[in-house]
């Protein structure tokens, strides 16, 4: 496997945020009561920047992905706050705006690339209607973007594979086939939510190295959800850390490894398999991630939080700066 590409820096050589993210709160419609999930979570994702969000599974990172991309109904789900991309708040923008933004100017990966694949369509044709949708090109010219985009993603042989089921790849195959799909207009920013987790390690390393490279090839900005902390370490520039729907802390991915300041993030990196500290492996974080609609004023991690004084249990923790960091604890650490 090629190395990873150089992480960008943020705090030298970019513009102005491709997208904003500021006050987010999100409710789930249940009958006639709003189910608070997310609450006031900001954070910004420069040009060409990837950005991560981790966590433990439940503290909101695909809920916070499905609404940058509008994919549940105001129905379903209630938004508050600015989600501004590109310079539009599209927070509350209509539902043909939104279809005109997915899968051109951004575009999502999900999990499971079996259940986002038509079973009935060759690759060929799935990859032609994701171009047909948002460019007006001629068959020929969509054909030979096709079999670009899947030499792009390390297919020996396009023409061949265009012409196959998705019954017929493998995981790794069809979760390359998605990232082709994502990129085929040009997105300004790809969500990739948990790319690898179906598959298995090595895969895994080859999904990571094609994305770094079509990120620094066509530009994109990256918000990368996982779960897998090395592969986070490895190639976000910062990280914003979530924890039972409230930001915790937003830092470097440099900084989150060798020095978090939140409590929770340094139980994270503990938890990061071959870790040690003076020789010694280190325990998980004990107990459980609370219930996303369970009322907890203060600190939400303070029930499992070793540096907790009473005053983490009473009213909202603001975020606060510390050398280029934000973190939001009473008790952060050196």
């Amino acid at each position: 496997m090629t190395a990873a590409p150089q992480a960008l820096d943020p705090s030298t050589g970019l513009d102005a945020p491709l997208l904003s993210v500021e006050g987010l709160h999100l409710s789930v419609r249940s009958n006639d009561t709003l189910i608070p999930i997310v609450r006031d979570v900001s954070f910004s994702i420069a040009q060409g920047e990837c950005f991560a969000l981790i966590g433990e599974s439940g503290s909101g990172k695909t809920m916070i992905a499905r609404a940058l991309m509008r994919l549940l109904p105001p129905a379903l789900l209630k938004i508050e706050g600015k989600i501004v991309f590109q310079g539009d708040d599209i927070a509350s923008a209509s539902a043909n705006r939104m279809r005109s933004l997915r899968g051109s100017r951004i575009a999502m990966i999900f999990q499971e690339p079996m259940s986002s694949l038509n079973p009935l369509m060759t690759i060929g044709k799935q990859i032609d209607e994701a171009i047909v949708t948002h460019q007006n090109l001629p068959t020929s010219e969509r054909a030979q973007l096709a079999a670009g985009l899947l030499s792009d993603v390390r297919f020996k042989d396009p023409e061949r594979l265009m012409k196959m089921y998705p019954h017929e790849l493998s995981g790794g195959m069809r979760q390359r086939v998605m990232i082709a799909m994502a990129v085929s207009n040009r997105p300004a920013l790809l969500i990739a939510d948990e790319p690898t987790t179906a598959l298995d390690v090595s895969i895994q390393a080859e999904v990571m190295d094609i994305l770094a490279r079509l990120r620094l090839k066509y530009k994109i900005s990256v918000l990368f959800i996982s779960h897998d902390l090395s592969l986070v370490a490895q190639y976000a520039d910062r990280v914003g850390v979530l924890y039972g729907g409230d930001m915790m802390e937003v830092t470097t991915t440099t900084d989150i490894v060798r020095s978090p300041r939140h409590p929770y993030s340094a139980a994270l990196m503990n938890c990061i398999p071959r870790r040690r500290i003076d020789g010694r492996r280190q325990l998980g974080i004990e107990g459980t991630v609370p219930r996303l609609a369970a009322p907890m004023p203060g600190c939400r991690f303070s029930p499992r939080c070793p540096r907790r004084v009473d005053a983490c249990d009473k009213g909202g923790i603001p975020m606060v700066d510390i050398e280029g960091a934000s973190v939001r604890c009473l008790r952060p650490l050196a």
